[in-house]
């Protein structure tokens, strides 16, 4: 049921990205106009488990995928950035790995101090779509992920850009348990 609602989620989004052609009115651009633009990332995560109810708790190196928009918005140099990603990420529990498997649904504010260089914040939504939680003893690990993004990134070109984030979990992975995800990404942007 998951994969088939990210399946659909992701089609709608690139579905989208193909068949825009608008133009928004800015006033960064050297012409005074900006347009929406899309893209796709990837990079990988090290993420871990917050909080003080388990010991002995090693980071875990993962991966992410998905899409972005980048809408320019209020003033000079803010873009909002919402996003789509299927993350890979969980935690060295002891004797294994805990995996979780979410889909993301980060709304970024991005501010570029200068063409190159940008700063990021924004909450971040997310939906366990599956998870090997035998070494927990089976608990039921939630299903749902509020956290937030911080972070900045280097714009190389109209083309590429490259990113570094945290992001510390709002939410608990099990209830009644002080454990939530923290993940630091890095990664790559690729607008069309």
């Amino acid at each position: 049921m998951g994969f088939k609602i990210f399946v659909s989620v992701v089609t709608l989004f690139f579905g989208v990205a193909g068949s825009n052609a608008q133009v928004f009115q800015g006033t960064s651009g050297s012409d005074g106009i900006e347009a929406l633009r899309f893209g796709a990332k990837a990079g990988l995560d090290v993420s871990t488990f917050l909080g003080s109810d388990f010991v002995d708790i090693s980071p875990k190196l993962g991966a992410y995928i998905g899409g972005l928009a980048e809408i320019p918005a209020f003033f000079d140099n803010f873009y909002l950035q919402p996003e789509i990603l299927l993350s890979f990420q969980g935690a060295d529990t002891g004797p294994e790995n805990l995996n979780l498997t979410y889909i993301h649904l980060p709304l970024m504010g991005k501010y570029h101090i200068t063409d190159a260089i940008a700063v990021e914040f924004g909450p971040q939504l997310g939906f366990l779509i599956a998870d090997n939680n035998e070494d927990l003893g089976g608990v039921d690990i939630n299903t749902v992920h509020v956290g937030l993004n911080f972070g900045g990134g280097y714009r190389l070109n109209d083309t590429f850009y490259f990113q570094l984030r945290f992001g510390p979990g709002l939410s608990r992975v099990i209830d009644d348990v002080d454990l939530r995800n923290g993940v630091i990404s890095l990664g790559a942007c690729y607008f069309f």
